[in-house]
């Protein structure tokens, strides 16, 4: 994918589909896909950035699906959960959960989600939306998606954690508004279901890991393990 690749998300099923055929030619990188590998801070993306087209019906899941079922055929490959065909699964129980879970954007009333005393404070919700004071003060490793409408996994995950268990203790529901808002790929369910799994609030309540903004920033850069950086 060239340098523009993230700049200008040109939209339309032709465009899906050129997209694809360029990643699917990557054979030995789409059979050694491994997501928690990916790097957020390279020059040109190191996902597939496929997100944003099959949110808006311009690729399909089954399409991607069996394609990667070719490049995969007679050769050793990566596996679910951290496979191409991985993302494609996680994509699928998160819309199935959406589907089956009254108020599943919502803690209140939501049967998988914990419901915790978040705080209130508009002053560093709008600070870490703008990625400026006070969120600035503590040299925040990521950047809101601007004008791009994308970012790696790892900086939301990041982001996240920073709003809401790490950091801030704002609520999930706040972040997701605001990814909702800034986001292509932003889909309402895996939107939801990801900012309760990465609260800790919902799927997964033992999560230890805490992104630290400065070290996973520092580590990250330096070509470390992604995503392993601790306060």
């Amino acid at each position: 994918m060239d340098s523009e690749a993230i700049e200008h998300l040109y939209p339309g099923e032709g465009e899906a589909l050129c997209r694809l055929d360029q990643h699917m030619q990557r054979v030995a990188w789409v059979c050694n896909f491994k997501k928690p590998e990916t790097e957020p801070n390279t020059l040109t993306p190191s996902t597939t950035v496929l997100s944003p087209y099959m949110k808006f019906g311009c690729l399909s899941a089954r399409t991607l699906w069996w394609r990667l079922t070719d490049v995969y055929r007679g050769k050793q490959h990566s596996e679910p959960p951290v496979s191409l065909h991985g993302q494609l699964l996680w994509r699928e129980f998160f819309n199935t959960a959406g589907a089956g879970i009254p108020n599943f954007h919502r803690m209140e009333g939501n049967s998988v989600c914990v419901q915790v005393d978040w705080d209130t404070n508009e002053e560093h919700l709008v600070a870490w939306r703008e990625v400026r004071k006070p969120v600035e003060d503590r040299k925040a490793s990521y950047r809101l998606p601007a004008p791009e409408g994308w970012i790696h996994h790892l900086e939301l995950h990041a982001m996240a954690c920073f709003l809401t268990r790490g950091d801030l203790w704002i609520s999930w529901e706040e972040g997701m508004k605001v990814f909702e808002d800034l986001l292509l790929d932003a889909d309402w369910s895996l939107n939801a279901g990801n900012w309760q799994w990465l609260s800790t609030s919902g799927f997964f309540h033992q999560l230890f890991r805490v992104y630290s903004p400065v070290a996973f920033g520092k580590k990250t850069r330096k070509g470390t393990t992604a995503g392993k950086a601790k306060r």
